[in-house]
């Protein structure tokens, strides 16, 4: 029966070929494996930090979501460090569906939009992704959001995760 650090292992072992396949650069490839390590419990570094990516879409700001409307939305990740998300949190003043793309590699996240209530979680109950979500830095999550309540929505969309920073930015290699 495998352990849990080996079940870890497996994951990073997973991810790092994922992260080669992508033509990242070999320095930022091997700080996002060992930020994983983090992630998923062993080996703290400090280039690793929590972070929370978030959309909103409210009366206040005037971009509340109008009744039946579908808007294009995005969340750009910084320039300064990789992303890595792990939860979807949310919520809505009603029913909405959301599809979910990356800008940098146009790759879509589900095969067509999905209802809120089975794609995003709560701050007590977070929707986990079935596995880390890695984001290259400087790059967009762009959010297709369609109204399903005949009424305007306001909407808040947070992927909550890890922000990896190059390592050589703390003075370490």
């Amino acid at each position: 029966m495998p352990t849990d650090q080996d079940i870890a292992n497996a994951q990073i072992a997973n991810a790092a070929g994922q992260i080669a396949a992508q033509g990242t650069s070999k320095a930022l490839a091997n700080d996002i494996v060992k930020a994983l390590y983090d992630v998923l419990g062993a080996y703290p570094r400090a280039n690793v930090l929590p972070y929370w990516y978030q959309m909103s879409r409210t009366i206040a700001k005037a971009n509340a979501i109008a009744a039946n409307a579908t808007i294009q939305d995005a969340i750009r990740v910084s320039a300064d460090a990789a992303f890595i998300a792990t939860k979807v949190v949310g919520a809505s003043t009603n029913d909405y569906s959301v599809q979910v793309r990356l800008s940098g590699s146009d790759r879509i996240l589900m095969n067509e939009p999905i209802h809120s209530a089975a794609f995003v979680g709560t701050a007590e109950r977070p929707s986990i992704l079935p596995k880390p979500l890695l984001i290259q830095p400087n790059s967009t999550i762009a959010l297709d959001l369609t109204d399903l309540s005949g009424a305007q929505n306001e909407v808040y969309f947070s992927l909550a995760g890890f922000k990896v920073y190059n390592l050589q930015q703390y003075g370490a290699v």
